[in-house]
């Protein structure tokens, strides 16, 4: 069964944990258009990848859904590692969710100071 994690009108966005298939889904608009999937280890959850369409890039929804899946574990008080870099990089700017991380398996998190390898 899906839950509706951010369901904001105003900008046509919906993000809902789709938890039979392990990933968030990105809607815009009623069309699905990204995902970040996860596999559960215990309790904590592992980030493993962000993709949102090539043509809703530009339009901050990559943010978006990182933003409403990371307040949702932080909500929850459940623990992530990290071993998405869309999700790395966001992070890095947004240091307030660092406490998210699962200090004993952060995955590709090593702290705000590490260094974000340039693409």
């Amino acid at each position: 069964m899906a839950e509706v994690l951010l369901d904001d009108s105003t900008k046509g966005v919906r993000v809902v944990d789709d938890r039979e298939r392990s990933r968030y889904v990105l809607y815009a608009a009623g069309a699905q258009v990204g995902t970040l999937t996860y596999r559960m280890v215990g309790e904590r959850r592992v980030l493993d990848r962000t993709e949102v369409d090539e043509a809703y890039r530009d339009q901050d929804l990559t943010h978006i859904l990182i933003q409403a899946v990371l307040d949702d574990l932080e909500e929850r008080k459940q623990k992530a590692t990290i071993d998405c870099p869309a999700v790395d990089r966001f992070i890095r700017q947004e240091v307030k969710y660092a406490d998210v991380i699962d200090p004993s398996h952060p995955g590709i998190w090593f702290g705000p100071s590490a260094r974000v390898p340039k693409t």
